[in-house]
């Protein structure tokens, strides 16, 4: 009984045709591709729901939420799923904030426009832990705004950068391959990276009710099992990130998060860096609001979107 060995999803989060696929023949053949029509059509409903673990490295604390699919990320499943062109044309984070070498909102696609990085903000909880708020299809991360003349103007509630440093302290090449969104504050000295990549390549898993991985010999098995099929991501905030916005901008005393957003983009490359383009909201998890006053304090958010 062989094993499906093709189960990691980059960019696409499909299985791919491959020289490896190509040399299989026979019943091997016949069985893997039924898998992957399995795949494309679980894949073509859109995310059906979600499971968030939310781990503070520190304390060992774990906690679990599902988050909301947003109207633009629904868009794009019903788009991809139907093959019709996007109704809406909703304004990009790149727009809206004004983001360092942004293409215009009609520059057709290099690429497609896949999930692939994360933002946050102190959006989804009130005083208390217990206090998550519910959130709506039409919700989003505020934008910060684009040319502010006072740290003044930032408040908790808008996009929170990664990182916030000094003209002439920018990040070097290898975190940059890490940190996107790019903004520079030419009215106050200030380079900011709004958003990250995932921590690890998402990991496509097809599994039972049992957890038992599925094989290509499913179609043999005799179980009533139910299969789910779902992509698993996983997010980190590490020590350094937002510490300097919180000591500059908000004060210590507003170090916390309690948002987050999945987005989507496409992206080109410029001066040896990569840009994403048409960066927009996919989906939004509210949490209870954790605590990053301490250098010590890391998250890691361990995203299952499930098809």
């Amino acid at each position: 009984m062989s094993r499906i060995v093709i189960l990691e999803a980059k960019d696409d989060m499909r299985i791919k045709d491959s020289d490896d696929l190509k040399k299989i023949s026979g019943a091997d053949a016949c069985r893997v591709s039924k898998i992957r029509e399995i795949i494309d059509e679980k894949f073509k409903g859109g995310v059906k729901k979600t499971k968030i673990t939310v781990i503070n490295n520190s304390t060992g604390e774990k906690k679990t939420f599902e988050n909301k699919v947003l109207i633009p990320g629904s868009q794009i499943n019903a788009c991809k799923m139907f093959g019709i062109p996007a109704q809406v044309v909703f304004p990009s984070y790149n727009t809206e904030m004004d983001l360092d070498n942004s293409v215009g909102p009609g520059e057709k696609p290099l690429n497609d426009q896949l999930v692939c990085l994360f933002c946050i903000a102190d959006s989804g909880c009130g005083s208390l832990p217990k206090d998550v708020y519910v959130s709506k299809t039409t919700d989003r991360i505020k934008p910060p705004p684009k040319n502010p003349t006072s740290v003044d103007e930032f408040t908790s509630d808008m996009m929170m950068p990664f990182r916030y440093v000094d003209f002439d302290k920018d990040l070097d090449d290898n975190l940059r391959q890490y940190y996107f969104g790019r903004k520079t504050y030419s009215n106050l000295g200030k380079i900011a990276y709004y958003f990250k990549a995932f921590d690890t390549d998402p990991q496509l898993h097809i599994i039972y009710a049992d957890g038992t991985e599925v094989t290509d010999d499913m179609y043999d098995v005799q179980s009533d099992q139910e299969v789910e099929c779902y992509v698993e991501l996983r997010l980190r905030i590490n020590r350094l990130d937002f510490r300097d916005y919180f000591e500059n901008v908000l004060g210590w005393d507003k170090s916390r998060i309690s948002t987050l957003s999945l987005c989507t983009a496409w992206y080109n490359e410029q001066s040896g860096f990569k840009y994403f383009q048409n960066i927009l909201p996919y989906t939004l998890l509210n949490f209870s609001y954790q605590m990053l006053t301490s250098a010590e304090v890391s998250l890691d958010f361990i995203y299952d979107l499930y098809f």
